[in-house]
C-alpha cells in the first residue's frame, strides 16, 4: 500500500467511525501513521481529503465496471470488434455493478450524517469523480450507438442522464430498503436505464438486432409486512 492509499484509507475509516465533523487531521494521520506535516502536504483541509476519497472511488468503480474504450478511439472509427463487444446489455450491466460498488460504508456514512458535503456535486456542478463515471460511460454509449442497441442521442447528455436517473439508487439507499431489499432496487435500476437507452419501436423496426431485454438481475419478492 502506498503512502496515499494509506492516507485515503484512513480518512474513510474515521468518517465511517466518527464522521466527518468528529473527524480531524490528527486522528487522520495516526491512523495513517504519518506526521500532520506530510497530511497538510498532501491535502489542506480534511474537506480536500475526503473529496479525494471519493474521486479515487468513483474512478475505481468506473475502471473495474464500465467498458474501458482507449482516448485516442471515436464512435466513427473503433477498433476492430470493439464496436460489437459494447452493446446496451454490457452498459446496463456495468452501470449496475458501478452503482452497487459506490454504495459503501464510505458514501453512506456521508449521506446519512453530512450530506451537505455532498450537495454540491447533486444541484449545482459535475465534480471530478462524477467526471470519470461520466467519460466513460460516454465513450461506451458511442460505441454501442453504432449496433443500434442505443437510441440516436449525443452520447455525453445520454450519460449525463443516466448517471441523474441512477443517483436516487445510491443517495436514497436507506429509505429503498425500507419498502425492499436492495436487489429488488438494483433490479428496477437495470430496467430504468435500459428502457431509457434503448432506441424507439419506431426507430428500430429497421435494425437487424432485436431489442434485448432488460439483463437479469435477481429481483426477489420484498419480505411480506
Amino acid at each position: 500500500m502506498t503512502q496515499d492509499d494509506a492516507m485515503l484509507a484512513a480518512v474513510r475509516a474515521e468518517v465511517i467511525a466518527y464522521g466527518f465533523r468528529r473527524a480531524t487531521m490528527t486522528s487522520v494521520a495516526r491512523r495513517a501513521g504519518m506526521s500532520r506535516a506530510t497530511l497538510y502536504r498532501r491535502g489542506a483541509t480534511l474537506d480536500d481529503l475526503v473529496r479525494e476519497a471519493l474521486v479515487a472511488d468513483f474512478a475505481a468503480a468506473a475502471s473495474d465496471a464500465l467498458p474501458q474504450v482507449p482516448s485516442n478511439e471515436t464512435a466513427s472509427e473503433p477498433a476492430d470488434g470493439e464496436a460489437g463487444a459494447v452493446t446496451r446489455d454490457v452498459i446496463v450491466r456495468a452501470a449496475i455493478t458501478t452503482l452497487e460498488a459506490l454504495s459503501t460504508e464510505f458514501t453512506q456514512a456521508l449521506i446519512e450524517h453530512d450530506p451537505e458535503l455532498l450537495l454540491p456535486y447533486l444541484v449545482e456542478r459535475v465534480g471530478r469523480s462524477q467526471r470519470s463515471i461520466l467519460d466513460a460511460l460516454s465513450a461506451a454509449i458511442a460505441l454501442a450507438q453504432l449496433d443500434g442497441s442505443v437510441r440516436d442521442a449525443p452520447a455525453d447528455v445520454l450519460a449525463m442522464g443516466a448517471m441523474q436517473a441512477l443517483m436516487p439508487y445510491l443517495v436514497s439507499r436507506r429509505p429503498l430498503e425500507q419498502i425492499a431489499p436492495r436487489q429488488v432496487w438494483l433490479a428496477e435500476a437495470a430496467h430504468l436505464l435500459d428502457g431509457y437507452l434503448a432506441p424507439s419501436p419506431a426507430a428500430s423496426d429497421h435494425r437487424t438486432t432485436p431489442r434485448k431485454a432488460a439483463p437479469d438481475v435477481d429481483h426477489p419478492r420484498p419480505p411480506r409486512q
